[in-house]
């Protein structure tokens, strides 16, 4: 190779080098705007999701408050959203209220902001604006409330902290909008109140009138409750709802018995058994919960007070399934299923509110909180096709009032876009 070629070989080689050089400088201004836009676009997606979370809970907030005026309602969702609106740049709030049916309102915002970026201006772009839209709805209500009247409450000194919590979970509904029943049960069950309108004054009085009695009917309690809702005033988009409340365990069950006495071959009445043990506690007249003693011709039942320790007939379901308690039992908590299932069939929701010490000296009271999730077919428990509803646990009578609160919030409203 001549000198000639050496030098032109070193000339293309300097050449290339340069070229590279060159490349690699635009390469890395390239690289460098990429990681910066990269930088603005997640700014951007924080600003966005703390935007939106804002615009959730004003809507949400102004849904709560429908009984207030259309100013009221627009005021309280924009100081909701402004109060947790974090983002660096100020945003616009546009408020709208619609009736989208009867007794229906739909609350909807639409928020916007901008995020500055500190590349985005390097291609022109110094600001990405954002918009947020949210909507909740408020529909109405038609509840049956199911209250637990068994002793228990008494022997646990809760039934004064059932009472005041049942009747401030009536306050966070609204007398002209919602239509709420109330329903007791014991060893029987008993419409105290249909479902309606204008409740929170009459509702309050009887749950302050109430005086713990004696077994846990959840059977019955469930049954009345469904009856109320299949006769209450119809809504088109209403929210049928059951809310249930026990301190227990299911001690009593309602059947149609039979007996070996030849005067009353069968009768439709209640079982009922101690909260612990084995002992049958007696048979029970389903319309009022008389002890029933024995039966005269005709199927006539004699009768004595619900407390009596009197001697009951015992029916031959009963005798042939001993130990009397754990049968009794067992087919109350089976019997109160089939009548959630009953509900739920029929397009309602039901909640279920349980007290009780998992550490309780009584095992009775102990509360079943996997018994109550497919009353309540929790997670689709129950049936993947029927409404799911869920369990609220009050470890301590002091909880109810928060667990009952926590309850009205999630029946009241809820995020429709």
């Amino acid at each position: 190779m001549n000198k000639t070629q050496q030098r032109e070989i070193a000339r293309s080689r300097k050449h290339e080098r340069g070229t590279i050089l060159v490349l690699l400088a635009l390469s890395a201004v390239a690289v460098f705007l990429v990681l910066g836009l990269s930088i603005d676009i997640g700014g951007a997606y924080v600003q966005h999701a703390r935007l939106s979370q804002a615009v959730d809970a004003g809507v949400l907030a102004g849904a709560r408050n429908t009984a207030a005026g259309d100013a009221q309602i627009t005021a309280i969702a924009l100081k909701v959203a402004k109060a947790n609106y974090a983002g660096t740049q100020p945003a616009t709030y546009t408020v709208s209220i619609t009736v989208p049916a009867v007794d229906t309102k739909r609350v909807s915002m639409t928020a916007a902001t901008t995020a500055k970026g500190r590349f985005g201006s390097l291609i022109g772009k110094s600001a990405l604006d954002l918009s947020v839209d949210g909507e909740a709805t408020r529909y109405p209500l038609d509840m049956s409330l199911v209250l637990d009247l068994s002793y228990s409450l008494q022997r646990n000194n809760a039934f004064d902290d059932m009472q005041a919590a049942a009747s401030a979970f009536l306050d966070y509904f609204d007398d002209s909008v919602d239509q709420v029943g109330i329903t007791t049960y014991s060893t029987w069950a008993e419409d105290q109140l249909p479902v309606q309108k204008n409740f929170q004054a009459s509702g309050t009085s009887l749950i302050n009138g109430l005086s713990a009695i004696s077994d846990t009917n959840i059977q019955e309690g469930l049954r009345v409750s469904k009856n109320q809702l299949d006769v209450a005033p119809q809504r088109a988009g209403a929210l049928k709802i059951v809310v249930l409340f026990t301190d227990g365990r299911p001690t009593a069950y309602r059947h149609t018995f039979s007996f070996t006495d030849p005067d009353c071959p069968s009768y439709d009445s209640i079982a009922a058994a101690y909260i612990n043990g084995e002992s049958y506690r007696g048979l029970f007249r389903w319309t009022d919960g008389r002890k029933i003693r024995y039966f005269n011709a005709g199927c006539t039942p004699v009768t004595t007070y619900n407390g009596s320790y009197s001697t009951s007939v015992k029916p031959t379901e009963v005798s042939s399934n001993a130990p009397d308690g754990t049968y009794i039992r067992t087919e109350g908590a089976l019997t109160a299923e089939q009548q959630a299932t009953a509900i739920r069939q029929a397009g309602y929701t039901v909640y279920a509110v349980g007290l009780g010490n998992p550490n309780a000296l009584y095992p009775g009271d102990v509360p079943d909180l996997d018994f109550l999730a497919r009353v309540a077919n929790e997670d689709g428990q129950s049936s993947m096709s029927e409404p799911r509803g869920e369990v609220f646990f009050a470890p301590s009578p002091a909880d109810l009032d928060n667990v009952f609160a926590q309850l009205a919030n999630r029946l009241l409203t809820r995020l429709t876009r």
